[in-house]
């Protein structure tokens, strides 16, 4: 009997833990997406944000299914935010000279890029345009000047 008792009181506190944890989001975001999310300046958006179609500096956004969720597009913005299915944003691509990640916007040298993102800890990886920290990959989109003219955040699985 005492041992039925602490099975019930064992599966009662689990199931009000799990359930916890869904409700405060801690099951969503990735240890240290707070200081991430702090260093994205992109019309306050953030990784692992509610999907939120209201209209950005008066751009609404346009819809289109991906494989494993949907994206906005804020076309007059040139701004790109991904979601999964379970609405969040898992990528952030802006190609908008009045934003910037890391400290990088577009406009800048490669070389100064990648120079301030590895001081940050990032390492090269895939490619020499792709950096990765964690669960964080940035991309630099460079054009043939080797400057930047965009950039991509995302949350790698």
């Amino acid at each position: 009997m005492w041992l039925k008792q602490q099975f019930r009181f064992f599966i009662v506190f689990t199931i009000f833990f799990v359930v916890a944890l869904c409700l405060s989001g801690c099951a969503i975001k990735k240890p240290g997406s707070d200081n991430v999310n702090s260093q994205i300046n992109v019309f306050n958006r953030s990784l692992f944000a509610i999907a939120d179609k209201s209209p950005i500096n008066g751009v609404s956004p346009r819809r289109e299914p991906c494989i494993s969720g949907y994206e906005f597009y804020y076309d007059d913005l040139d701004l790109i935010l991904s979601f999964h299915n379970n609405d969040r944003v898992w990528r952030i691509t802006s190609r908008n000279k009045r934003t910037s990640i890391f400290g990088i916007a577009p406009g800048d040298s490669f070389a100064q890029a990648k120079e301030k993102i590895a001081r940050l800890g990032f390492t090269q990886s895939y490619t020499p345009y792709k950096f990765a920290k964690d669960w964080c990959l940035f991309t630099l989109l460079v054009d043939e000047k080797n400057n930047v003219f965009g950039m991509t955040i995302e949350v790698l699985d």
